[in-house]
């Protein structure tokens, strides 16, 4: 597994940007099933990726998807990557970079989008994430990075915010659109 960065929120958050892989494979099916019970990602089917066979294709259809910019959804098409917040064999959660945007990214999703999983949320993992992600995408050319929340999601807003974020506005999609500068 490789890893990419890090920044500490607090002396009790530990946590990596790595390249998705089977080094937490159990974990990450522990946290699928966690997002399950939220209702959350359901279409990510945890009983197939229960082998570990699978798991591995399905990580490597993750880098291509980013590659190659495809994905199920027709706004997120676009060349990104997906990275896993890990703590050793321990997975903490993901975040997207969009490495362009196109007009639907613009008005819901922009440059990065993260998740941590339930058990692991409130413990400063999201904001060391962020910072992480942020430094990552300016490598990538990415400064500032467009960052949106729903206006109901307050522990979104003070993560932006920890990171840098200043509010331009709300999209047309109803949603908060935060510049962050990624240097």
């Amino acid at each position: 597994m490789t890893m990419l960065g890090s920044r500490s929120a607090g002396p009790a958050t530990r946590g990596r940007l790595a390249t998705p892989s089977s080094a937490v494979h159990a974990s990450f099916l522990d946290a699928l099933g966690e997002h399950h019970a939220e209702d959350l990602h359901a279409e990510v089917d945890a009983e197939a990726l229960a082998d570990p066979a699978v798991f591995r294709l399905w990580i490597e259809e993750l880098r291509l998807a980013g590659v190659n910019g495809t994905a199920d959804c027709a706004r997120d098409r676009v060349p990104h990557r997906v990275l896993w917040w890990v703590d050793g064999d321990r997975y903490l959660g993901r975040v997207r970079i969009n490495l362009v945007l196109n007009d639907e990214l613009r008005e819901f999703g922009g440059h990065i989008g993260y998740d941590v999983r339930p058990s692991a949320r409130g413990q400063g993992h999201a904001t060391a994430l962020l910072g992480a992600a942020l430094r990552l995408a300016n490598g990538w050319g990415i400064n500032p990075a467009l960052l949106t929340c729903a206006p109901e999601n307050a522990a979104s807003r003070r993560v932006i915010e920890r990171n840098g974020g200043t509010l331009q506005d709300v999209s047309n999609a109803g949603r908060l659109r935060y510049w962050c500068a990624t240097g």
